[in-house]
């Protein structure tokens, strides 16, 4: 399921709880308070900006709610303006999940920011929040699955799809199958293995898996590559499988453990959820990329 962050001041808390029992039924719902350890964002011996980055990385959307908290001094004219926290933390989520992912609940009496333009604003007073919130989810639940993001994920995938499984298709439709064992199968399937964690060592763990299984190898050439590309086979029930298991992986494991070298090194939730986040995300890029190449009647991707 999906997650929502919602951000409030303090004095705004009532607004976030309607909000949250609104969305809750289609999305994980986690307003900025909660007390649940397992659930909270700003956790206690925890830095507050370090738990706040930690938190647009654990989350899909982020909803903001500005209310007329503070009274500034506008062009000698009163005027009431959101808590500076929550502007702050309404540019850190759109800068993590962009525009259409992010929404700035706003109450009428608020005067906004001129730079917030482009940003979805749902201007609400005590009549209309309900329809308000309803057009944050629409916007939400529309919005494109790419995905800004701190990680290399899909940026791996995608070198993953260019500079391996491209040529292995290709191979396939220009030869129609694969020489294995004096014989070219015809009936093939290229198997994509995703571990459902990174070990520290990711080769010996695939190695393990391989040996455990047992498979062959088979080499070929490629136009447009130097060496060969050698890939792991073998035969089931008459049909030649080929597998694979990308080692490139380990890029995630390395970003996260420079973004959040604390939660990396302790294994905690949050490096689990992260993990398991951007290994989807991977899965999710390279799925696609294989579909818009119409590859996936002979490309399977399986979490292992």
């Amino acid at each position: 399921m999906k997650r929502i962050f919602i951000g409030s001041s303090s004095e705004e808390l009532g607004t976030a709880k309607i909000v949250k029992a609104i969305l809750q039924q289609d999305f994980e719902v986690i307003i900025w308070d909660e007390a649940l350890w397992n659930k909270s964002v700003f956790k206690l011996n925890r830095n507050f900006l370090s738990s706040l980055m930690t938190a647009t990385l654990k989350f899909d959307y982020g909803i903001l709610i500005g209310s007329p908290d503070d009274k500034v001094d506008y062009r000698g004219k009163e005027m009431l303006q959101a808590r500076d926290n929550v502007l702050f933390e309404l540019g850190l989520f759109t800068g993590r999940l962009g525009l259409d992912k992010c929404a700035f609940l706003v109450d009428d009496a608020v005067k906004i920011p001129s730079d917030l333009g482009g940003i979805k604003l749902a201007m609400f007073n005590k009549g209309n929040l309900a329809e308000k919130v309803e057009e944050v989810k629409q916007m939400f639940q529309n919005s494109s699955e790419a995905d800004l993001n701190f990680f290399p994920s899909s940026t791996l995938a995608y070198a993953y799809y260019e500079n391996f499984i491209k040529y292995v298709c290709e191979h396939f439709v220009m030869n129609k199958g694969f020489e294995f064992q004096n014989k070219l199968h015809d009936n093939c399937k290229f198997k994509i293995m995703i571990p459902n964690t990174l070990p520290n060592d990711l080769n010996m763990a695939f190695q393990k898996i391989q040996n455990k299984i047992g498979v062959e190898k088979i080499s070929f050439g490629a136009t447009g590559r130097v060496r060969n590309v050698h890939v792991d086979v073998k035969i089931e029930n008459g049909q030649l499988i080929l597998l694979d298991f990308p080692t490139t992986l380990t890029g995630i494991d390395h970003a996260i453990s420079n973004l959040l070298p604390n939660d990396y090194k302790n294994q905690t939730n949050d490096y689990k959820l992260i993990l398991d986040r951007e290994l989807n995300k991977f899965m999710s890029t390279l799925k696609k990329t294989i579909e818009k190449n119409e590859y996936d009647d002979f490309v399977i991707i399986e979490r292992i």
